[in-house]
């Protein structure tokens, strides 16, 4: 898991993301009654070839309905070649944190099941956990993940239709209270904040639900999930995330 075939350097501001580069990245499609076009609102992230971790919000939409993702994806323009060949697979089962509080985006994490296998590629494979007792107890502050995304902050719809790629410093939960308390927001031990305290370019490429992915011993690992907070990277107010490690067993109870 978490092998890219892409070479990372440090990025600084976004850039557009190369095939390949995050292939556990998935892309979730809604669909209503009255409308059968699909529409891609929101990320997630592949953790076995059945199962997808994405927030808890993005299964909720007061008009629409979530029923398939797309893997392998890069531009989601279809006129545009770019050499990806994504594959959609339809969603069996839906699994929302029991503890998800909507008001105040808590525990904002759920795992979607797959109605089958899908096979791994070159550009379809999943992104590991951090299970070891390393990567539970590392301390991320300072570290330098990377958030991609098409920019589908709630339920927006695509800002960009190509891949967008981004590095974000993970700030300390104490210094992310102190900039949302402002906003009557509390930030608790279970979510994670990462972004620049002066704004910028920071996470309009992040989606809601899409993951923010840590390099570690040549892979990359699942550290969070995108929450909320991401008004296009406002100065002093990091993005908001659901913190993995906090829910590893049950996610793993979830991959059955």
């Amino acid at each position: 898991c978490g092998k890219s075939s892409v070479q990372k350097i440090r990025i600084v501001g976004g850039q557009p993301s190369d095939l390949g580069a995050w292939p556990w990245l998935a892309v979730l499609g809604y669909r209503s009654n009255r409308n059968p076009t699909t529409q891609w609102l929101c990320g997630g992230a592949l953790v076995t070839s059945r199962h997808i971790v994405t927030a808890a919000h993005c299964t909720r939409h007061p008009s629409l309905s979530l029923f398939k993702v797309r893997l392998g994806e890069l531009d989601l323009d279809n006129n545009v070649n770019d050499g990806a060949n994504p594959i959609d697979v339809n969603i069996e089962r839906t699994i929302v944190h029991p503890s998800y509080n909507p008001q105040k985006y808590t525990d904002d994490i759920a795992v979607l099941k797959l109605q089958n296998e899908v096979p791994f590629s070159r550009n379809i494979q999943p992104i590991c956990l951090p299970t070891t007792s390393e990567l539970r107890e590392m301390s991320l502050t300072k570290k330098f993940p990377f958030v991609a995304g098409w920019g589908s902050v709630q339920f927006k719809g695509p800002s960009l239709t190509a891949l967008q790629e981004v590095q974000v410093p993970v700030v300390e939960n104490e210094e992310c209270r102190r900039a949302y308390k402002a906003k009557g927001a509390d930030i608790i031990s279970r979510q994670l904040c990462a972004g620049f305290a002066l704004g910028g370019k920071d996470a309009c490429q992040g989606d809601s639900g899409g993951p923010l992915m840590l390099p570690h011993a040549g892979s990359y690992y699942l550290i969070g999930v995108v929450s909320y907070g991401f008004r296009c990277a406002e100065a002093g107010f990091p993005g908001i995330y659901s913190r993995v490690t906090s829910y590893l067993s049950w996610i793993e109870q979830n991959l059955k």
